[in-house]
């Protein structure tokens, strides 16, 4: 704790410094933060980029996990099965990132991750994502390494629309679509979508069910899933600078495979809603007010009636609902732009297991009813000063947790049930403009997130359970870039970033027992894309990424210097077309083998892949002499893994609550070629 009051100490006495230097000069607006956006400004918000859902459309949509993989050079994926699964940055996954769908928490309610946060969120519903790296927003609790935040269509005036229809190789379907329409007092909108797919093969020919050996004969050729996405919004304008919006969705999954893990789902319910009152101009201290609440449950049921042996007779039921408040104002004035809220979210999260047959109860406290609250407030403030530009931000948490139920496995370590922990963030990040379209930018910050439930508080059987002592990890993190455009046809980026990962939390295995404890350790890499236009709506992209992670502290039971979960060097090389209305991209990945990898926690090495893949479309756009009923109408076809090849990209290190003593989790091959096509229509 005396290390991070010194880190806090010093990112407040910079941000200070930097600030009050800036009340000599004159203000003008800017935002940090973006490291690209499509159909919008560019070079907005260092730190964060946006995926429009034009781009969207143009991928399979099975997966968003899948999308970024491939949107962003330095996001990676890891594979649990034909949909659900896990996106990482820069070595940063799973509960050391945020996720968000329109700034409110979503957090699945499976303990081995079959359900991550962006499994629940449908694709057509998205207007645009926002992905940050590092630890410089702070708005956003818990987020250690970075943040996807997931912006969804709000309603129009008018009449508006969408129907989308999509189909790939694997029997793979999707068909939906929503409707807009109002005026300027009302408006509404509602969308449907139904998706399913069977198993897919990998590029030798294994089926999904073949990457997990305990898959009975009905397993073998279970379809990988089927679900329905209903969801809603209806926006009030009261007055001219007030607007009262209310979203709802609902999603309910069935017989959805995960290959990965012992247990595959039975049902898998969602729902997500949220109510915000926002303001505009209401007086000279506030350019905008936004006060929001947000009720976000998932109902998730796991089971063995696929699989052999004793876990063909186990079911498990697992629920976490997540209630929160947030109130947000935006001042301005002569020193900066401020940004200043507050927000509360409590998190209950239960998980018992049954008898598939009789309904006995097995274990009434796998996730032993445990409560979280967090109480937190913040701080930004952006400025120009001449060529340079200045964000700065201050955040504060304070969290607890507490589990209601006895934790009769974790009691050998200790008696721990609740803890309380105080939370400190900071950061400050300058972009400072050589020429118009030449900058250099970077920063410095520090954040923090929680433990999970899991983490401190499952209590699996006595081979594996958490531990209630745990404390939260740290990320002190340093940023550093450079970005340019020459002649209007070549533009270049590249950054690197160095993070300090104190009390990082660990998977540990010594004598027979699974648990999780606390080390010091760090991340280091960097990433550089290119963009070159060959004119005639002919371009050239490339990008490169790498990172690696080593530990300064080992887990009891482990001497592997390096850090799990890091994906090895990735490059990208495309050719784009993009010309009156029709695009076509025609891209090859790369990924070197994975050998730094760390083989005590049970990571194996996994070969190097080259795939390529090929989308194109068409956009009919109104001009002189078209078809007025073609308007709208929009075709895209693609091919994934064009030459088939057998590759993976996720490796084993993580723990599975389903399966007793909580063996390490299965590693599952990509998927083979991959034909997909779509038909949509706006109007």
């Amino acid at each position: 704790m005396k290390k991070l009051s010194i880190i806090l100490f010093i990112l407040i006495f910079l941000a200070q410094g930097v600030l009050v230097y800036a009340e000599e000069f004159s203000k003008t607006t800017f935002n940090l933060g973006e490291v690209f956006v499509t159909a919008e400004k560019e070079g907005v918000r260092e730190g964060k980029s946006k995926i429009e859902s034009k781009t969207l459309k143009t991928h399979k949509i099975v997966d968003l996990a899948e999308i970024l993989s491939d949107e962003m050079i330095e996001a990676s994926m890891i594979r649990k099965s034909g949909y659900g699964n896990e996106v990482g940055l820069r070595g940063f996954t799973k509960s050391n990132l945020r996720f968000t769908q329109d700034d409110t928490l979503i957090e699945g309610s499976c303990g081995s991750r079959k359900d991550p946060p962006l499994s629940h969120i449908n694709l057509l519903t998205i207007q645009k994502i926002e992905v940050g790296e590092g630890p410089y927003d702070v708005s956003v609790p818990g987020a250690l390494g970075g943040s996807v935040n997931v912006i969804t269509k709000n309603p129009q005036e008018g009449f508006h629309g969408e129907i989308l229809s999509k189909f790939g190789s694997y029997e793979y379907l999707s068909q939906g679509g929503f409707i807009s329409g109002g005026n300027k007092k009302l408006q509404g909108l509602f969308g449907y979508n139904y998706s399913k797919s069977g198993q897919y093969e990998d590029g030798a020919g294994n089926k999904l069910s073949s990457f997990n050996p305990n898959y009975n004969d009905d397993g073998k050729n279970l379809d990988a899933f089927e679900k329905n996405d209903f969801w809603g919004k209806v926006s009030i304008k009261p007055a001219e600078n007030q607007n009262l919006l209310f979203s709802s969705s609902y999603g309910e999954a069935s017989d959805i495979m995960t290959p990965r893990v012992a247990m595959d789902t039975e049902k898998e319910k969602t729902y997500l809603n949220k109510v915000e009152y926002a303001f505009k101009d209401l007086s000279p201290i506030s350019e905008q007010l936004k006060l929001s609440a947000y009720y976000n449950r998932i109902e998730h049921y796991p089971y063995g009636k696929y699989r052999t042996g004793a876990i063909n007779s186990k079911r498990i039921e697992a629920i976490s609902s997540i209630t929160g408040v947030q109130v947000e104002n935006k001042t301005p004035s002569d020193l900066a732009l401020f940004t200043y809220g507050t927000d509360f979210y409590h998190r209950n999260w239960y998980g018992d297991i049954f008898n598939r047959d009789t309904g006995a109860m097995l274990n009434d406290e796998l996730f032993p009813d445990v409560n979280e609250l967090n109480f937190g407030a913040y701080l930004k403030a952006e400025r120009d000063i001449e060529k340079l530009s200045v964000t700065a931000g201050l955040r504060a948490d304070v969290f607890h947790s507490k589990a209601q139920e006895d934790l009769k496995f974790s009691k050998v370590m200790t008696d721990t049930n609740a803890q309380t922990d105080v939370l400190p963030s900071a950061n400050i990040f300058l972009k400072y403009f050589l020429q118009e379209n030449t900058n250099i930018f970077g920063g410095v910050g520090l954040t923090n997130r929680m433990p999970t439930t899991v983490e401190r508080y499952v209590q699996e059987g006595a081979g594996y359970y958490g531990n209630p002592d745990l404390k939260p990890s740290s990320n002190f993190e340093t940023d550093l870039g450079f970005e340019t455009k020459i002649l209007e046809r070549l533009k270049f980026k590249t950054k690197g970033f160095y993070s300090y990962l104190y009390d990082f939390i660990y998977q540990q295995s010594s004598g027979g027992v699974k648990t999780y404890t606390n080390i010091d350790a760090y991340l280091f890499g960097g990433d550089a894309t290119a963009t070159y236009d060959l004119s005639h709506g002919f371009a050239v992209e490339g990008g490169v990424a790498y990172q690696r992670g080593r530990k300064l502290d080992q887990p009891v039971g482990n001497n592997d210097k390096d850090l799990a979960e890091i994906c090895p060097l990735k490059t990208k090389l495309a050719l784009n077309y993009d010309k009156n209305g029709f695009f076509a991209v025609y891209e090859w990945m790369h990924s070197l083998d994975s050998k730094d990898i760390d083989r005590d926690a049970g990571e194996t090495p996994l070969k190097g892949w080259d795939v390529f893949n090929f989308r194109a479309g068409y956009q009919f756009a109104e001009k002189e002499g078209s078809l007025s009923f073609l308007n709208g109408l929009s075709l895209n076809f693609g091919i994934d893994n064009m030459f088939d090849k057998k590759y993976a990209v996720a490796n084993s290190y993580e723990y599975d609550p389903t399966d007793p003593g909580g063996a390490n989790v299965k590693i599952v091959n990509e998927p083979g070629r991959f034909i997909y096509a779509s038909l949509s229509y706006s109007f």
